[in-house]
């Protein structure tokens, strides 16, 4: 094609001097098409020929052979690279560069001028992008400049050239940056040469050949340095060295599919159908983000705006969303204030400090570790008080990031305790919400973000104090270490216990618990999934359960009485017990549950707690069987059966009412640690159903009337709301009333199945008849409350002679 078009276009000297150069064949990609411009953008990856292309284009240029010169001769040109060893080793000196494509007479390169010299009498000067200031003077009749890119550290874009590295003796950061990583920096820099090239005019023409522009921004290849694959790179630091670069390089494997907060934001609005908003000034990088269940717009935006410090207003019809920083650049000058008939001239409300936390965690998904759940701590120092705020944010970032934004966030609510309302007057240029004003006279240098504005007489606004000074980029941390668990801390030891109906709780989710311990305690996160991938976090656990193992075995007890004839022995893992008094016992105290040999957990109670040795104890003074567990009481618990304190830190795991009776995988560690430690404790468990039971019968008699017919009767127990004494029968807890009664012989296998309605039943003897023709040495009853959800309940058995 492109011998075919200079035959077309040119002389037929010219044409066959063409066809011998190295555009005779160039690829399609690297061949100027059409007319001739005065500027070129060539981007492209490594091996696109990018290098091979500017060096021809000089060749041509000096030589004055078109299509790039069109036939007069270039007599002054410019080379600037990254760095000056990059124009000299890749431009000049490299295998695709001026030197190795000059055809004929060589030119000479200078050294020590930094220049190249033609026969002809054209010279090439090399220039660095690191000192932009030695192109002034110089006249050139054309320019060749490699590279298009930007760090993403702070303020990358005032000298996109420079690479940050300590390693290197070019290492420098851009003017003003204080060398922390900033992707928004890198990604303001190339959505600005986006927009500059997606408008067409002078400065990138339509081809009237190819009726296309110039630049093309959907033909955009932007240099990364390289792009291996990534997170392996820079996180595998065993086979590259040079990870810690990554952070504030040039690098975009780990950022192409990042967006900012304001592009996130109009994101979730085209989702739901809404029109997009102005969000040009709502800072921040969001590596990812997950709106897991079906939310409105305002839900899903609203852990967004919290935790980046984005206000949002309404102006003239449309939705407007900007950042504390880029409105701070607006603020107004007020020096003039209304003076109301019943109110002072400024009134300030300030919170105190007890009231405000003193200590933030943020939960996230960690873009360095498969983005798995991570937490990041941040304290606010000089706080008084020991609130803490715990902020759940759905989005992948940067560990580094997370902690700026909750440092960032709490400057931000410690600021917004003072709340200022004052009178302005009445005006054309009004005051409206989400304005930045400033009162010198009454207030110096703080500023107020307006809230609220009432328009009568005068303007009566409501406004509350910005900090000034938002946290700086996040300094550039090195590439996470390898987990190997050994970090001088116990794994986390977990136990989910499936627990009938407690007292004071609404839902039978609910019942499913979780204790932990660990040593030295942090706080800890639950994770489920319904597979071993796609973990969501459900809890945070705040407390170290109280957890134990039984030193000798626990026998069948006694329910319904205080049992003083037995004593259970535990070792504690940590913590203590304590003796209570009778008054507090029967009002719930010294509840514990312990893993019954029948695979279920027994609630009991005990009234003294002795320690005998260092961790263990002497429990006796029981309650046994309590909410309804008379049926793991009987079963006993053998040596070393789990033991835990029901207190307040053991608690709901998060269980969600679709789930109950269903198999889930579990993970639970600490808050902060990366997903695949050493330290979390993972196990396969099903929970809910035990709440949903309904309790044994007690009281089952049988009873063999005259006619040779066993009169069976009992009395029901309720599983929820039923320890009040005040009501006239026992809460049903079900849809209805309704039993199942199973008649067995010696064997045990059922004979007959039979449901009432009413708490008793006739054995006739025509059925006794029909079920045992021959006489057993026994007939056992078994006596279920069904349940409309989970069926059969927990059974009650008697037996008579057969």
């Amino acid at each position: 094609m492109q011998k075919g078009w200079a035959r077309l276009y040119l002389a037929q000297e010219l044409a066959h001097a063409i066809e011998r150069e190295w555009l005779g064949a160039a690829r399609l990609a690297q061949y100027p098409l059409g007319a001739i411009f005065d500027s070129w953008l060539v981007m492209g990856g490594r091996g696109a020929g990018k290098t091979r292309l500017g060096a021809e284009w000089v060749n041509a240029l000096v030589r004055g052979f078109p299509p790039f010169a069109s036939g007069a001769r270039y007599g002054r040109l410019a080379l600037i690279g990254e760095t000056l060893s990059d124009a000299r080793e890749v431009m000049v000196e490299g295998p695709s560069g001026v030197l190795a494509v000059s055809r004929g007479v060589r030119p000479r390169f200078e050294a020590s001028r930094r220049r190249i010299v033609w026969d002809n009498g054209a010279v090439a000067q090399l220039f660095s992008a690191e000192d932009p200031d030695s192109l002034r003077g110089p006249q050139f009749d054309a320019a060749w400049c490699d590279e298009l890119g930007c760090p993403a550290v702070d303020k990358g874009p005032n000298q996109p050239n420079v690479f940050p590295d300590a390693k290197s003796s070019e290492n420098a950061l851009p003017y003003f940056s204080n060398g922390g990583r900033s992707d928004l920096a890198q990604h303001r820099l190339l959505e600005a040469h986006y927009a500059y090239w997606a408008q067409t005019g002078s400065h990138n023409p339509v081809s009237p050949v190819y009726q296309g522009p110039m630049v093309d921004p959907k033909m955009f290849s932007l240099w990364a340095w390289d792009a291996r694959p990534f997170p392996a790179f820079p996180n595998r630091g065993d086979i590259w060295g040079d990870g810690g670069n990554w952070a504030c390089g040039h690098w975009l494997n780990g950022r192409a599919s990042s967006m900012t907060v304001g592009d996130l934001i109009n994101a979730i609005l085209k989702d739901h159908g809404l029109a997009p908003a102005e969000t040009m000034h709502g800072d921040g990088a969001i590596a990812g983000y997950v709106v897991a269940n079906p939310a409105t717009a305002r839900a899903a935006i609203e852990p967004i705006v919290d935790l980046f410090g984005i206000g949002a207003h309404e102006r003239d019809g449309e939705l407007v969303f900007r950042s504390l920083g880029a409105a701070l650049k607006d603020a107004r000058e007020v020096s003039e204030l209304a003076t109301e008939a019943d109110g002072a001239v400024f009134e300030r409300i300030r919170e105190p400090d007890h009231a405000l936390p003193a200590e933030l965690h943020v939960d996230f998904r960690d873009e360095m570790r498969d983005h798995q759940a991570a937490t990041t701590r941040a304290v606010h120092i000089g706080a008084r008080g020991r609130r803490k705020h715990f902020l759940s944010f759905p989005g992948v970032l940067a560990a580094p990031e997370a902690e700026r934004q909750a440092k960032d966030w709490l400057l931000r609510h410690w600021a917004a305790r003072e709340e200022a309302r004052f009178a302005l007057p009445f005006s054309a240029d009004r005051v409206q919400p989400g304005s930045i004003l400033r009162l010198p006279e009454v207030s110096g240098p703080t500023r107020y973000l307006v809230t609220e504005v009432e328009d009568g007489l005068f303007s009566s606004v409501k406004a509350r104090r910005v900090h000034a000074n938002p946290a700086p980029a996040a300094r550039a941390a090195s590439t996470p270490p390898a987990d190997d668990g050994e970090q001088g801390e116990s794994a986390a030891f977990a136990l989910l216990l499936d627990l009938p109906w407690q007292p004071g709780t609404r839902e039978a989710e609910e019942q499913f618990r979780v204790a932990v311990h660990a040593t030295p305690w942090s706080s800890h996160v639950a994770f489920a999934s319904p597979e071993e991938s796609g973990f969501e976090m459900r809890s945070r656990i705040a407390r170290r359960a109280t957890i134990g193992f039984l030193r000798e075995g626990l026998d069948v007890g006694v329910s319904g009485r205080l049992d003083r004839s037995r004593t259970i022995t535990v070792e504690l893992l940590s913590g203590a017990l304590e003796s209570v008094s009778p008054a507090q016992l029967v009002n719930g105290a010294n509840a514990a549950a312990v893993f019954s040999g029948a695979g279920v957990w027994e609630v009991l109670q005990f009234t003294s707690a002795e320690e005998i040795e260092p961790s263990v104890w002497r429990l006796d003074g029981l309650l046994r069987g309590q909410l309804g567990t008379d049926d793991a009481m009987r079963a006993g618990a053998p040596e070393g059966a789990g033991f835990i304190l029901l207190d307040q830190a053991v608690q709901a795991v998060g269980l969600r009412a679709a789930e109950i009776g269903l198999e889930r995988h579990w993970r639970i560690g600490p808050a902060g640690e990366a997903f695949g430690s050493a330290r979390f404790f993972q196990m396969r468990a099903a929970g809910g159903l035990r709440a949903l039971m309904p309790l044994s019968p007690v009281h089952l008699r049988a009873r063999e009337a005259s006619s040779g017919a066993v009169v069976l009767s009992w009395i029901r127990r309720g599983r929820m709301d039923a320890d009040s004494w005040l009501g006239d029968d026992v809460p049903l807890g079900e849809t209805s009333e309704r039993y199942r009664i199973d008649i067995a012989g010696d064997d045990g296998a059922p004979l007959r199945s039979v449901t009432s309605e009413t708490a008793d039943w006739t054995y006739t003897p025509e059925m006794r008849a029909a079920d045992f023709p021959v006489a057993p040495s026994e007939i056992r009853f078994t006596v279920r409350q069904l349940s409309a959800q989970v069926g059969p309940g927990i059974p009650a058995a008697v037996s008579v002679a057969g």
